[in-house]
């Protein structure tokens, strides 16, 4: 897993670094109406590159997602029988803390769902396009910088 989190590291890296362009930009480009608004389409990269580092990091956490699958499956039956067993006041923090574990073992219900970006060819060929415009986006930004001063 450990080259899974090395992408996902380089594509949150290039992503900071699409988002200071777009800010540069933006700073470059206040005044000039429409080029603002280009300035503003420079943050696509950011957002893209940043989910795909998500998506990534949730790659590398699954097997150890699924090994921990039946310790939460019987943390979640252990809290129902706390509820099934409260009397009185206990009742209603018994139900509390079963909502709060279920509500956190969403993976048992669906442990791929993280993958499904993933499963997508045009979010793969969107985030290689936004890797790529990085560098010519730092470029871009810094001639309008010097150009607006």
């Amino acid at each position: 897993m450990r080259p899974i989190r090395l992408a996902s590291s380089v594509a949150r890296w290039l992503g900071i670094a699409a988002a200071i362009a777009a800010a540069l930009l933006v700073l470059a480009l206040w005044d000039d109406g429409w080029w603002l608004a280009a300035a503003v389409l420079a943050a696509v990269p950011a957002g893209i590159l940043y989910f795909f580092s998500l998506t990534l990091n949730e790659v590398a956490e699954l097997p150890a997602r699924l090994r921990g699958a039946p310790a939460e499956a019987r943390a979640v039956v252990g809290a129902f029988d706390d509820v099934r067993t409260a009397r009185g006041m206990r009742f209603g923090s018994a139900l509390w803390r079963a909502g709060r574990r279920t509500a956190s073992a969403r993976d048992l219900a669906m442990p791929w769902a993280p993958l499904l970006p993933l499963v997508s060819v045009t979010f793969w060929i969107a985030a290689a396009v936004s890797a790529v415009a990085v560098p010519f986006l730092l470029v871009a930004a810094l001639a309008a910088l010097a150009a607006a001063t």
